[in-house]
């Protein structure tokens, strides 16, 4: 007899996995229509014109992902990425630590992977402890400068920069990224502190006509990596 019990039955069809958010059910109370079936983050409210027209005018807040994270330590570690020129956005926390977000694809990250051999690093995988927040608009310095007490207005924070410290009283990374609307930022919060963090920002930007917009209301100008 060939072949197994299972495969002369037919074997029945794996669903893929779904990713989540951790505000899923956030998003999906304000209406979210999701990247993909399997990918539970918000694309859009469902009028990406008015969202980003109100990006425009005043601020938005969006999620970004799904994303992947990594990790990257050692001596030297910043140099050693800036020498693969990875495909992911590089946030270079320190001369020993650098932090990868990239778009989940393929063997994304055995590329990476295969990218840094041989340099003295480690690689551990942080995809499941951040919540990457987008906030952008010309009232955006206005409502960090309520947000955090760390100096992060256009004269404080050049484009491209990253601090870390305080916002809404939790500990986040927060990297300047400039829309096309106006100033942009990049926020990383611990995944366990995202449902506690939306809703302090969403509560403290009432007063400057803050919005839920999906991520292409509040892009970065020009590019498109995290």
């Amino acid at each position: 007899m060939s072949g197994s019990p299972v495969a002369q039955r037919g074997a029945l069809p794996v669903a893929p996995p779904v990713r989540r958010s951790a505000l899923e059910a956030e998003h999906a109370r304000l209406g979210a229509r999701w990247v993909a079936d399997d990918a539970r983050w918000p694309a859009d409210y469902g009028d990406p014109a008015a969202e980003a027209a109100a990006a425009a005018r005043t601020v938005g807040l969006a999620e970004l992902g799904p994303l992947d994270t990594l990790l990257v330590r050692g001596p030297g570690a910043a140099v050693a990425i800036r020498a693969a020129s990875l495909d992911a956005g590089v946030w270079v926390l320190g001369p020993d630590e650098v932090l990868l977000l990239y778009r989940p694809a393929g063997d994304a990250q055995r590329s990476i992977e295969d990218a840094l051999a041989g340099a003295d690093v480690s690689l551990v995988d942080m995809s499941s402890a951040w919540t990457v927040l987008r906030l952008a608009g010309p009232g955006a310095p206005a409502l960090l400068a309520e947000l955090s007490p760390m100096p992060l207005g256009p004269d404080e924070l050049a484009d491209g920069a990253i601090a870390q410290g305080p916002l809404v009283n939790v500990r986040a990374v927060v990297r300047r990224h400039d829309a096309a609307t106006g100033p942009g930022y990049t926020i990383l919060v611990a995944r366990e502190d995202a449902h506690y963090s939306w809703h302090t920002i969403f509560e403290l930007g009432e007063g400057h006509g803050l919005r839920p917009v999906g991520p292409a209301a509040v892009a970065r100008a020009p590019g498109g990596r995290p």
